[in-house]
This record gives C-alpha cells, structure tokens and sequence, in this order.
C-alpha cells in the first residue's frame, strides 16, 4: 500500500468542505508545529476554530413556526458556509478515530503498559475509555479505513469500515475499497450520504464471484449498488433504518452505539408507540409527515403525463427539460428511499 499522505488527504477534505486549495497544508504545517511541542490545548483549539467559519448567530435570519418558503440568496450561503463546517468537523473527528487506532497499535506491539498496567485491555479502557474488544477491531480495521481514504480521498466512519471488512475478507480490499466509493457516489446522487446498512445492503446482494479484472469488477458493484438503491428506475429495496450511521464522529461502539449512551433518535422513534392521538393534539412531527404527503399529492395531480410530453415536445427547452426530469427523478428517488429506511411501527394488539 501507498504511504499515506495526510497533507493531500486534508487538502481534499478541505475543498471538499468548501475551502480555498492549500488549506489543509495549513492545518498540516500547524500539526507539525503541535507536534514540535505538544499540547493538546492547541489541538482542541484548532478543530474549535473550524467554528470562525460559520455565519455569526445574530446574522442569521430567525424564521418562523410553519414558515415553509424558499431560502432567500443569503440563506443559501449561509447554509453553504455553515453545511461545510459540519462536513469538515465529522471528518476530522473520523479521521481522529483511525489515528487512535494507529497509536493503540504501537502501543500493542511495545507493551508500553507494562508498567503501568496489568493487561493491554485495562491501558486501552483507562486510554480511551474504551472496551478492548472495540479497541482491537479497531486497530484490524485501520488498514483498510486508511487505505479508503488514500484512494477515495473521503475519511470513512468506522461503522461504514465495519461493513466493507466483510467486502475485503470475502473479495479483497480493492473490492472493498471500491463497494465504498460507489455506494458514496450512488447516494450523493440521490442526495444520500452512505450508511452502514447501505454498505452491508449492497454487499449481501453481490455474486458469490467477482470479476477480476478491476474495470469489470467496478461494473458489477456499480450495478449491485444502483439496483440496491433504486437508481435508474429500479426497486428500492428496503433497508433496516439506521439511526446513526452519519451522525456521530466519535469513537463509537462496535455495534454502532456509543458505550453507556442511548440514543436520542430511539428515543424519539418509541415515542411514537402510543395510540392513535385526536387530530387536534397531533404531534408536530406527524403533522409535518401529514402536510409533507398533502404536498406530494397536489404535485402528483399537477405534473401529469401530458405535462411531460408537452415540455418532451419543446425543442428549444430539451435540454432544460433532461436537466429537470433527471432532478425530480433523484428527488423523488430521496424520499422514497428515505421512507423505506424510516422504522415501521408495532403490529396492533388483537
């Protein structure tokens, strides 16, 4: 394998976030500098000013309670501004997991605990507060993790490694590495962003056998994948809802859950296990759901066949129109897809 190079990682960790070019040079060289006299102030202060690149809170426009309209031009950028700080501060915490990961395992081969502790597995929970168990999947999962984000030039979360392990034990890392980048590239265009259950979705649906030529064996993924994700007019197939695949950079358990934390979204999804409430005292999350499908149904009356054949027919607007129809396909191709993960509520008593 490639050595890996963190400065070009971080450069395009940066422009992916929405950076000038070179930026990540900048945090490599001021990593360099911590590193000339540690200090691990410093370093939590340079992943905190990631926040000067947000839109100051009075700046932002408070809206209203059912304000549904469009987001003005200054919105827009705010939230560009502010959705490319998140993104970068996630990877870095990724990122931060697998450099963990590459510590325990020097610490692993010197036995610096020796001295201080009577196992690797009390060093790591004191370290890392961690159980060892974790600990070790991480440091067998590092490789790979590294090996993504060499050539994928994305930091992949230890959930998501988690499921291409099983890719690369049964086909290879290059089969593993690429089933990751294609089910990332597969959802963003249904402005999705991978999961765990997406990676293991794709990887149960592949052959027993694979190319091995890579070219071919890309093709076969590639199809897997959008076949999976119901892309280019094929069936959905429903996935188990993954509550926090995307929404935790920390080191998380192995199971995906964070020891000794419950998580909010379960919370949230039991309470919807209570009867049936009177329409008047309807829960603002249902309510939304409810308005979201009245919606959905004006559009459905509105934009007809006659509708598309029409604009089909406007010589001059085809190229307009690929554009829109491909967008309303990706469109509606999201909340379906964003259905068919959501949990499916108990059977009724009886």
């Amino acid at each position: 394998m490639a050595r890996y190079d963190a400065t070009d990682a971080l450069d395009e960790l940066f422009e992916d976030g929405g950076y000038a070019a070179g930026a990540g040079s900048a945090v490599s060289a001021r990593t360099e500098a911590i590193l000339d006299g540690p200090s691990p102030s410093d370093s939590i202060d340079a992943v905190l000013r990631l926040a000067d690149g947000l839109p100051g809170l009075d700046e932002v426009r408070e809206v209203a309670e059912g304000d549904v309209s469009e987001l003005t031009e200054q919105e827009l950028q705010q939230k560009e501004r502010t959705e490319a700080v998140i993104r970068t501060a996630m990877a870095t915490g990724d990122a931060s997991v697998w450099v963990v990961a590459q510590g325990l395992e020097r610490v692993a081969k010197g036995k610096w605990w020796r001295r201080t502790h009577r196992t690797l597995a009390a060093y790591v929970e004191d370290t890392i507060g961690r159980s060892a168990v974790y600990a070790r999947q991480l440091r067998n999962n590092a490789p790979l993790a590294l090996e993504t984000a060499e050539r994928t030039g994305t930091v992949p979360h230890p959930s998501h490694v988690k499921e291409t392990k099983k890719t690369e034990k049964q086909y290879g890392r290059d089969a593993a590495v690429t089933l990751y980048e294609v089910v990332r590239d597969v959802s963003a265009e249904l402005g999705e962003r991978p999961t765990a259950s997406s990676l293991q979705a794709v990887h149960q649906r592949l052959p027993e056998q694979l190319p091995g030529l890579p070219e071919q064996q890309r093709a076969v993924i590639e199809e897997t994948t959008r076949h999976v994700l119901g892309v280019d007019g094929a069936s959905i197939e429903a996935l188990p809802f993954e509550a926090k695949s995307n929404t935790d950079a920390s080191i998380e358990a192995p199971d995906g859950m964070p020891e000794g934390e419950s998580s909010a979204v379960g919370a949230a999804t039991r309470a919807g296990d209570d009867d049936i409430q009177d329409a008047e005292v309807v829960p603002e999350y249902l309510a939304a759901l409810q308005d979201a499908l009245k919606k959905l149904n004006l559009l459905d009356r509105a934009v007809t066949k006659d509708v598309y054949a029409q604009a089909a027919a406007d010589p001059e607007g085809a190229e307009e129109y690929r554009k829109v129809r491909e967008a309303i396909i990706r469109r509606a191709t999201a909340i379906r897809n964003k259905a068919l993960h959501a949990p499916t509520p108990p059977a009724a008593d009886g």
